[in-house]
């Protein structure tokens, strides 16, 4: 169960160790708080999940949970939470959209997210990969990489400030190496310096303030510890031809981020098909005809071997988000850099930017 990551949880308001104030039989419903001290905050655990939640989210939290809220007897502790404010709505869109996207893409623990766990997971040295390590799972999605980092027997807090935390819950359960955290990344709810690796794959280039993430990793990570981050990268080996087509691609996300999500999925459906599916499968043909060169210097060459479900989830991930950024490898250098890393070093192979570095 859960209960396991009390040792490394914290209070994302005061980052005062947390303790069981009450749990229910089977210890998936209850409540987590301070034994003592002066901050009085205290969070909920609703379906095996804490929810370390801080600000908007936890009115956002309410509006989704107010059966839970109003029926259950451990509700009677947070009612500073139940408060519907229109203007919060707005707030959490982000969130709300990647919810639907992994709605569509719950599925883990396949043969091709094992492979590109190798491709992703390169930089990470083997022995933080086993049993005696824990890892945080920054942005978790459905759980695909906290499935397969526990697989190899490590175990994992996989964080997300979304409702598919539920469903990297319900993937990951069956372990009992997992535990399921419904909290921010800009505040881990996780003691300093408590866990061997860090990682977070596809994520902080959605946020805002990136080095903030990147400054809470490295507040967590342990001395001689390892993280691990994944951004899109600013094209910036590229020709000039090529960056200029990925600025009209970014002209349509911008639209297309404001479909309602029928309208968009079904779009990124043919983006996936007409463009992603086309432009792979040529790469594969180049490549077997022995012209590596021109393979891999098409866009999307990436995929040449992926399935269509995989092409349309990243097409849904690309043209579905308002906010997105990208990073030169110096400037994702400099991020972690300035957190306190060392031994920062790139991965040369798709996809770009993979960068690792240590805690010193």
């Amino acid at each position: 169960m859960w209960t396991w990551a009390l040792e490394y949880l914290a209070c994302p308001a005061c980052f005062e160790p947390l303790s069981v104030l009450r749990l229910s039989g089977d210890q998936r419903d209850g409540l987590v708080g301070h034994q003592g001290g002066n901050c009085r905050e205290a969070y909920p655990v609703i379906g095996g999940v804490p929810r370390l939640l801080l600000g908007p989210s936890r009115q956002t939290l309410y509006r989704n949970k107010r059966d839970w809220f109003v029926e259950s007897s451990f509700a009677d502790a947070l009612g500073q939470w139940a408060i519907e404010d229109p203007a919060i709505i707005g707030k959490t869109e982000l969130v709300r959209r990647f919810d639907e996207e992994w709605r569509r893409f719950a599925e883990v623990g396949t043969d091709e997210q094992a492979r590109l766990f190798e491709q992703y997971f390169d930089l990470v040295p083997e022995e933080l990969l086993g049993p005696g390590r824990v890892a945080i799972d920054a942005g978790c999605g459905a759980g695909r990489w906290a499935n397969e980092v526990q697989r190899r027997g490590s175990r994992v807090i996989a964080v997300d400030l979304g409702l598919s935390i539920e469903l990297a819950e319900r993937n990951t359960r069956q372990s009992g190496r997992v535990t399921c955290v419904q909290a921010d990344v800009r505040h881990l709810p996780i003691r300093d310096s408590a866990v061997d690796l860090t990682y977070s794959l596809g994520v902080l280039h959605h946020i805002a303030d990136t080095q903030a993430a990147v400054l809470e990793l490295a507040r967590v990570t342990q001395s001689r510890g390892t993280c691990l981050v994944y951004l899109y990268y600013a094209l910036e080996d590229r020709p000039p031809v090529y960056r200029a087509l990925f600025s009209l691609v970014n002209v349509v996300r911008s639209r297309t981020a404001a479909l309602p999500q029928p309208a968009l999925v079904m779009f990124v459906t043919l983006i996936a098909g007409f463009v992603y599916w086309p432009l792979a499968r040529l790469a594969i043909l180049l490549e077997r005809a022995g012209l590596k060169s021109i393979s891999r210097a098409l866009p999307l060459s990436f995929y040449g071997d992926l399935s269509f479900t995989t092409m349309r989830n990243d097409s849904l991930d690309r043209f579905g988000t308002r906010l997105e950024k990208r990073f030169t490898r110096a400037e994702i250098e400099l991020l972690l850099e300035r957190a306190g890393f060392t031994n920062v070093r790139a991965s040369e192979g798709p996809p770009k930017w993979r960068l690792a570095a240590n805690k010193p």
